[in-house]
């Protein structure tokens, strides 16, 4: 019988094919292409689909349970491996409902590397793949609305994040100083991810992420220097995407917080410990909430909400990763 494993990692091939036709769509803007783009993407959502399935019944299996409920009790994201493929999997997801909406697949060169190198990372950092049996803290009924909810929101400001790196690629006016602050959001980025899972030689890791970064910016500048960034859309469409990304990203994202914090109070006996992982997603809800606040209240538009946008991801990328790897708290059993 086939595995969740397998199926986890058949989804990853499939990802890596859609952004290598998406990539080619970008350059060539062939309609073949663009196909095989969004069918590979729907493929791994539907192969990953399986694979939570299928991780549901072997976590039930471990922790001797056979009834139907046992999906439900005992859902499969409730480690690193797990979590990651969740926000892999939902940020392809929502990555595809906006391409629908707005007819538009330039941006899934940018949205599915995110999706794809937060899945990777679960084979990078060596995280166990292995279906483990709950703690007791997670055999709880408000773990499935918690974490999903929670996920979406990360999913969605993964999204937000690559139109806003497009964002850069596309606008005339790009200055050095805006590149500076696109190389060093990415560079934290990187180095939260790699130093979260072996956390020593802060040097080499620096320098190894400092390099990744470096190469990403590079894609972006070739991408704006050969003209390949007039497949995306306007400038004012763009900010809308990054826009109705946050906000469904906030929306669910404060949902996760509330369920957390009813959770908490039946699991620990208080809806609120100030754990590190409690307050940086409060951190990361203040970003968010102050980017929406200066830009349906205040107007602000232009290149300041695009650094709201990458800066919001970067503080959701040290809520997961640096949180849950390099600070104790309540949330360590996560790993």
């Amino acid at each position: 019988m086939i595995t969740s494993v397998e199926l986890f990692n058949y989804g990853m091939v499939a990802y890596f094919f859609a952004f290598l036709f998406y990539t080619i769509y970008a350059f060539s803007k062939s309609s073949w292409s663009s196909k095989l783009a969004t069918g590979f993407a729907w493929l791994g959502v539907l192969i990953q689909g399986v694979g939570f399935v299928v991780r549901g019944m072997e976590k039930a299996k471990v922790n001797m349970v056979s009834d139907w409920t046992a999906f439900y009790k005992y859902a499969p994201f409730t480690n690193m491996y797990e979590s990651l493929m969740l926000f892999g999997w939902t940020a392809v997801l929502i990555y595809l409902l906006f391409e629908w909406k707005y007819k538009n697949k330039a941006f899934g060169m940018f949205v599915i590397p995110l999706a794809l190198i937060g899945e990777l990372s679960t084979q990078i950092l060596g995280f166990s793949e292995e279906a483990q049996p709950l703690v007791p803290a997670l055999q709880s009924n408000w773990l499935l609305f918690h974490v999903i909810t929670t996920f979406i929101g990360y999913a969605a400001a993964a999204v937000s994040a690559g139109i806003a790196y497009a964002y850069f690629a596309k606008r005339e006016d790009t200055t050095p100083k805006d590149w500076a602050v696109v190389f060093i959001t990415t560079w934290f980025i990187f180095f939260f991810i790699i130093y979260s899972a072996y956390r020593e030689d802060v040097p080499l890791y620096l320098g190894i992420s400092a390099l990744a970064a470096a190469v990403f910016c590079g894609v972006l500048y070739l991408i704006k220097r050969f003209g390949i960034s007039k497949i995306f859309p306007s400038i004012e469409t763009m900010e809308q995407i990054m826009y109705q990304s946050v906000a469904v990203g906030f929306v669910f994202l404060t949902i996760g917080i509330i369920l957390g914090a009813v959770w908490a109070k039946y699991a620990w006996g208080g809806y609120w410990s100030w754990d590190p992982k409690e307050t940086w997603s409060l951190i990361t809800w203040l970003v968010y909430a102050a980017y929406l606040h200066a830009r349906y209240i205040k107007g602000l538009r232009g290149k300041p909400l695009a650094y709201f946008t990458i800066v919001g991801f970067l503080s959701v990328i040290f809520t997961y990763y640096g949180v849950n790897l390099i600070i104790p708290g309540l949330h360590s059993y996560a790993q």
